[in-house]
């Protein structure tokens, strides 16, 4: 019988933080793919690690190039679908994501083409970073009537939704984090701005935006209030 590809969340960093559900597919599953940039092994791996037992599973790994090259990014989801339908043909597959799977993540892409050839794929929701980072604050994103908004720093909106009232997340913004930075410092947004630069891991950080001059990490999240 064929198998079902599951996208795992497996939360921000803390592996405290990964659900009971999320675990119990983990468990399950007789093969656990790894998404990977420039070869390297990932952090949700090492974070699944720490709160599921992946012993005598299939670890896979899925290679994503970092590239704004539209074809090549997708002809790289199509060859990834196909090597997992083969895997799906053994039995159950867990493909795992930082963050919930919902929020701009690659395994929607999968899903997609794993469903168009007839394979189930199922999502396993979990904490996103900004949800983190919100308990990290020790404050709501929002409460009463406040709107929340999610911006990704590739949005050619985002001077525009900046200007929203409401919270504010900007995420992915990778390494134009100081180029974000001069955005708000403009709008005279930085000093109600929070940034938490590896949110759930040892080297986690929370600051302000008037604490910051130049570069953060690759997993930084900005929480304009």
């Amino acid at each position: 019988m064929a198998g079902v590809l599951y996208g795992v969340s497996v939360g921000p960093g803390d592996p405290e933080l990964i659900t009971v559900k999320a675990v119990r597919i983990l468990e399950k599953c007789g093969t656990i793919a790894v998404p990977r940039t420039m070869g390297e092994n990932t952090l949700a791996l090492s974070i699944a690690e720490q709160a599921a037992d992946l012993s005598g599973k299939r670890i896979v790994y899925l290679d994503f190039p970092m590239s704004s090259d539209k074809e090549l990014v997708c002809a790289n989801y199509d060859r990834i679908a196909a090597f997992l339908c083969d895997e799906l043909a053994r039995g159950d597959t867990a493909l795992i994501n930082l963050g919930d799977t919902g929020v701009y993540s690659t395994f929607s892409y999968i899903a997609e083409r794993v469903a168009a050839v007839g394979y189930a794929a199922e999502y396993v929701p979990g904490v996103t970073s900004f949800c983190a980072v919100s308990a990290l604050c020790g404050a709501p994103l929002v409460s009463g009537d406040e709107v929340l908004t999610v911006i990704p720093y590739s949005s050619p909106d985002l001077s525009e939704l900046l200007e929203r009232s409401g919270t504010k997340v900007v995420m992915k913004s990778g390494r134009h984090s100081s180029e974000l930075l001069q955005l708000l410092r403009s709008k005279g947004l930085a000093e109600r701005t929070y940034i938490a630069e590896n949110c759930g891991l040892p080297t986690e950080r929370l600051l302000s935006g008037a604490q910051v001059d130049g570069d953060t990490g690759y997993f930084t999240v900005f929480i304009v209030k």
